[in-house]
């Protein structure tokens, strides 16, 4: 019988916790920036997904088409394309750890951001997904697998507020919010 050197036992080791190690960290957010950095506060249902290269051909990205329902915030069309980094194209493939995914049927209510490619992401990371369950409640989206949220300092209201609340309740949130920020710049 041959045995296997003690070396790739520690290589195989190292491997692992190397892999274990990747971590992309961001800020927790309360509803107050969550709601002021996006772009768009929407809420329907995924109905594709597809990904492809930028237009400089140098990351992968995986495009969801999510037809709206409701728009919270901005002026949103009958859809709306989230892209998030990371995906497969031929037999290429780009990992981004604490990527956002999305799966087509899923009932969502998003905070989106434009990004400076243009493309719009999903703010906050998995902060800015709820999921909407078959009675209209919101619930958050767990955060995906290589995400820290580091803590904050800022003032504002938890995310958690937003557990099970419903599409009307957030709509309400998102205005009071845009409220409190249009009478601040007419200040």
């Amino acid at each position: 019988m041959r045995r296997t050197p003690r070396w790739t036992y520690y290589v195989s080791l190292s491997v692992l916790l190397a892999g274990t190690a990747w971590a992309t960290s961001v800020p927790s957010l309360t509803f107050e920036q969550l709601t002021d950095q996006s772009d768009f506060v929407v809420s329907g249902q995924v109905t594709r997904s597809w990904s492809d290269w930028d237009s400089d051909h140098k990351f992968i990205w995986t495009h969801y088409e999510i037809a709206v329902a409701r728009s919270q915030k901005g002026k949103s069309g009958a859809t709306v394309t989230i892209s998030e980094p990371g995906g497969m194209v031929g037999d290429r493939g780009m990992s981004i750890a604490g990527s956002v995914g999305y799966r087509p049927g899923e009932e969502v209510a998003v905070f989106l951001q434009r990004m400076p490619n243009g493309y719009l992401r999903t703010t906050g990371w998995a902060q800015g997904k709820f999921k909407i369950d078959a009675s209209g409640h919101l619930h958050a989206e767990a955060p995906a697998h290589g995400l820290e949220l580091a803590a904050h300092s800022a003032r504002g209201t938890s995310l958690r507020t937003l557990e099970g609340i419903t599409v009307a309740d957030l709509s309400t949130r998102v205005g009071a919010r845009l409220s409190v920020l249009r009478q601040g710049r007419g200040k």
